[in-house]
């Protein structure tokens, strides 16, 4: 991914793996501590900034008296260039610049500041993965390996925390609420279903770390977390997680013709769901209150139902939109609109008005048409972009971040934000699938 910086200065040969090492650790951290420590997620962050700034330096032998400050602008002009060469990485800083413009029409200037603020990773990031050392195929899948294990310590820690407290934690999932989990629910389950795509192709291109038996138990442990996934019972969690499944399901189908194993993994698909219902409490649990919220919202009772709010949330985000359908309410304004519109339209719900939950919906209300053009844009064109194929993971993490844009506004908290743009450029790095692919042992 990284292009060597062009100045006047002369160049040296890049020194050989210490950036790259470094580049790692921080990356294997990052996705350590995006589900469970947001303070090691900004450290990791600004880590992978200095393994950029620092790689982009050492391609440089400074003229003679020239002063650290020269030095510092050279390098920081040269890694700009290197971002405005690769177009695809470029256009994601339109996910940070349609909020910061709609600061010229919002009110609220704390609230736009908050909200441009966690938008920031969409110029860090890509400007980071402009200019990072290169990282080879076994360095980036050794990451997602380590994400792997990461989830699966989690899911032990949260399955113990579960037998240990059993009835108070049904009792509130009863009442609507989720599983107690390390940060937000949500986000921990499109992470949790990363994980499993990542194991999976892991085991099907035969990756160890060192020892041959890790195979067998990376199957085990993709299994486990398959099934731990159900067992969380987080609905947004699950349905991106089978829209993906379904792609890549597809994607094995098309490149390697096995029509048997390919229904056979779709029967299984198919039948999981079924078998969980039957053997696990909390999605048994989780599906009769989902039913008996959509009761109440039909009835007209839904005030107090976490469902039915979501419903009133995409219905105010529609209204706010049609009020200023060009430029929305400002990304400012969104929060004092939601209630307005709520007051006036849905009074049941005033209590507790809820955002927009829809990434689209939410771009439109808050940005209108403008935003929504180049929102779209930014998220389409690393898609579709000329002369570039990427690898398997690349398109089926996209189909599963689109399917959480459907029922959250993934990107505007922080953690949503790192998890869809990290693993997207993560993705990125990977070489491309070939058409001949093989199950073992093969860098693909």
């Amino acid at each position: 991914m990284a292009n060597t910086t062009t100045n006047s200065l002369h160049f040296r040969p890049a020194a050989p793996e210490a950036p790259a090492q470094v580049a790692v650790f921080f990356a294997a951290l990052l996705v350590a501590s995006m589900p469970t420590a947001p303070f090691l997620l900004s450290i990791s962050m600004w880590g992978l900034v200095f393994v950029a700034f620092w790689h982009q330096a050492r391609q440089l032998s400074p003229a003679t008296g020239d002063s650290h400050l020269k030095r510092t602008w050279l390098v920081l002009a040269g890694s700009f260039r290197n971002l405005f060469r690769q177009p695809t990485l470029l256009v994601l800083l339109l996910l940070l610049l349609v909020p910061a413009l709609s600061g010229l029409w919002s009110a609220d200037s704390a609230y736009w500041l908050e909200r441009t603020r966690v938008r920031l990773p969409f110029l860090v990031l890509p400007w980071v993965f402009a200019n990072l050392p290169p990282l080879n195929g076994r360095q980036l899948r050794l990451v997602l390996y380590i994400l792997v294990w990461v989830l699966v310590l989690l899911c032990i820690g949260i399955g113990i925390n579960f037998f240990l407290h059993f009835e108070a934690i049904m009792q509130a999932m009863y009442q609507g609420q989720p599983m107690p989990v390390p940060r937000n629910h949500i986000r921990f389950s499109l992470i949790l279903a990363t994980a499993i795509l990542a194991g999976a192709r892991l085991w099907y291109e035969g990756f160890v770390w060192r020892y041959p038996w890790e195979r067998k138990v990376l199957a085990a442990v993709v299994v486990f977390l398959f099934a731990f996934l159900h067992f969380l019972s987080v609905r947004s969690g699950l349905a991106a997680f089978y829209l993906m499944a379904g792609f890549a399901l597809v994607w094995f189908v098309w490149q390697t013709r096995r029509w048997k194993a390919g229904l056979l993994i779709l029967f299984l698909l198919v039948l999981a769901p079924w078998i969980a219902m039957q053997t696990m409490p909390s999605l048994a649990q989780k599906v009769g209150y989902t039913l008996y919220d959509w009761k109440q919202y039909r009835s007209g009772s839904g005030e107090n139902y976490s469902d039915s709010e979501r419903l009133v949330s995409l219905k105010t985000g529609w209204y706010i939109w049609q009020e200023s359908p060009w430029l929305g309410a400002g990304a400012g304004d969104l929060r004092q609109e939601t209630a307005r519109v709520v007051e006036q339209h849905f009074p049941g719900y005033a209590k507790t008005p809820k955002l927009p939950h829809n990434q689209f919906l939410y771009i439109l209300a808050g940005t209108g048409l403008l935003g929504f053009g180049l929102s779209m844009l930014a998220f389409a064109f690393p898609l579709f972009a000329r002369g570039r194929r990427y690898h398997m993971m690349f398109y089926a993490f996209q189909v599963m971040a689109f399917a959480s844009f459907l029922v959250e506004y993934t990107i505007e908290t922080a953690m949503g934000v790192a998890w869809y743009l990290f693993y997207s450029l993560w993705f990125f790095l990977l070489p491309a699938t070939g058409p001949k692919e093989r199950r073992k042992g093969r860098e693909v």
